[in-house]
């Protein structure tokens, strides 16, 4: 019953704010987009599925280096834009479809990559999610994930974990790098690469993304001045320039199924 909550307070949420979304330039990233790409040891006839696709970033970043891309996203809203998107670009060898990443339609052994950016930490069941990409990949094909990813710290975690989900009530949790390998581990996959770096981020516009609760911003806003002293959510929360900012850390984990 919460799995299926959350999955609808996604779709809610996206859809809603799927402009926002589409307009956010840590997802426009080209540089970051090519780093992930680089990290897959392409040969252009591969076959490709962008797990949580939302408006296809990351799918229009890889067609034009494989074979074939199919974009999968439990929100409309955002593929509706993912199509056009790749349209205006020219690309024609994406393909989206609405679907969930814990009942992927696909066969065994379908696919040579599969990835997800920015979007492991909406998913309830993280290692069933995992299994279900792991499955569809065929043996030797890389799985890779790029997320935000919380202080290794436990306690700047939880704080962390704290004001996302006040702000966010799709968001599930922000994991620490070494609990995202621990768990491609667990689903069968050999760690190959590594990748990161940081992403900064306008407290304003992060909340505006979102649109919370008045009652929630209100909090989130406290928690983030208190977090100056100590560094406490281990996001280096800043005054810049007179506006509140701070830093995402990121990482990017390859996989390959063993």
């Amino acid at each position: 019953m919460a799995d299926k909550y959350s999955k609808k307070v996604a779709v809610e949420q996206f859809g809603k704010r799927s402009n926002a979304y589409a307009a956010c330039g840590t997802l426009m990233d080209q540089t970051d987009l090519d780093t992930v790409v680089g990290l897959l040891d392409l040969k252009g006839n591969e076959t490709v599925l962008d797990v949580a696709t939302g408006t296809g970033y990351l799918a229009m970043a890889l067609a034009p280096h494989v074979k074939r891309v199919i974009g999968i996203d439990i929100t409309p809203r955002m593929l509706e834009l993912a199509v056009q998107a790749a349209g205006e670009r020219g690309l024609g060898n994406i393909e989206n479809l609405v679907g969930d990443v814990e009942h992927l339609p696909f066969y065994d052994s379908q696919f040579d990559v599969v990835s997800a950016r920015f979007s492991f930490h909406h998913f309830p069941g993280p290692l069933v999610s995992l299994s279900e990409m792991a499955r569809v990949l065929r043996p030797g094909g890389r799985l890779v994930i790029e997320d935000m990813v919380s202080s290794e710290d436990a306690t700047k975690s939880e704080y962390q974990n704290t004001m996302e989900n006040l702000r966010d009530p799709s968001h599930i949790r922000h994991y620490r790098a070494s609990e995202l390998e621990q768990m491609m581990q667990e689903a069968g996959l050999e760690i190959v690469d590594r990748g990161g770096g940081g992403s900064d981020f306008d407290l304003d516009h992060w909340l505006e993304m979102a649109d919370p609760p008045a009652g929630s911003v209100e909090r989130i806003r406290g928690m983030m001045r208190d977090s100056m002293e100590g560094d406490r959510s281990g996001l280096n929360v800043r005054v810049e320039e007179g506006r509140v900012v701070f830093t995402y850390a990121t990482a990017i984990v390859v996989g390959r199924k063993v």
